[in-house]
This record gives structure tokens, sequence and C-alpha cells, in this order.
């Protein structure tokens, strides 16, 4: 069961994620932006998500080169940073809740937000 993303900027279609809760989406996603004023004036940048269920996305153009039925293409995804329980995830934008970050000056991590492993083991 996953979800597979398509950036409208890429030429090329790359299936995308998996919902922990089994749902499966087509997804596609493309950043706006727009500036006001002269040169050097700060403008705006907004992202834009389309979504519809795998099982209408074959009449969708953006299916279009993507194998859907593929489970081993998507990547696992969350219903949001704050509360997503992946912990590994490369593209987190905030910490999760109730997690306390793991800070050792002596090594780095891939992931932005390590945390402490609250396991007992």
């Amino acid at each position: 069961m996953g979800s597979f993303s398509k950036d409208c900027a890429r030429p090329d279609p790359r299936p995308g994620g998996r919902h922990a809760d089994g749902q499966r989406y087509l997804w596609t996603a493309r950043t706006v932006t727009r500036h006001r004023g002269g040169w050097g004036e700060p403008g705006k940048t907004f992202a834009i998500g389309l979504g519809c269920e795998v099982r209408h996305a074959s009449r969708l153009v953006y299916s279009d080169g993507l194998d859907l039925t593929n489970k081993a293409a998507a990547t696992p995804i969350g219903m949001g940073c704050r509360v997503c329980e992946r912990l590994d995830c490369l593209q987190r934008a905030v910490p999760p809740l109730g997690r306390t970050l793991a800070v050792d000056e002596n090594a780095g991590t891939f992931v932005p937000y390590a945390v402490e492993d609250t396991r007992s083991g």
C-alpha cells in the first residue's frame, strides 16, 4: 500500500510515498513564486499539491509512466512532521512532538532531527 508522487517541475515521473494507514494516493506537486515590486523585493513562494486515490490515478495524465502496482517503489510518508512516526525521514521539517532531540557534537547524522532512543532494552 502506498502513494506515488510526481513533481510537475520534473520531466521524469517518480513514485513517492506509502502512508502508515495503508491508504494509496497519487500526488502531484509544484511550487509557484510571485514577485511584487522591484529588484530585490521579497517574493512569495507557495507549494501546491493535489492528490487522488490510486484507483482513480490511471485517468490522470500525471500517472503516465508510473507503475502504480509496484508497492516496493513507494516511500513511506507521514501525515505531518510533528506527528510522523518515521524518525529516519530525511525530509523532516520539524522535530517530532514528545521526543527528545539527540545532540552529539562529535557525531553527524543524515536525518535533520535525530531523537533519543526511548526503547527499553
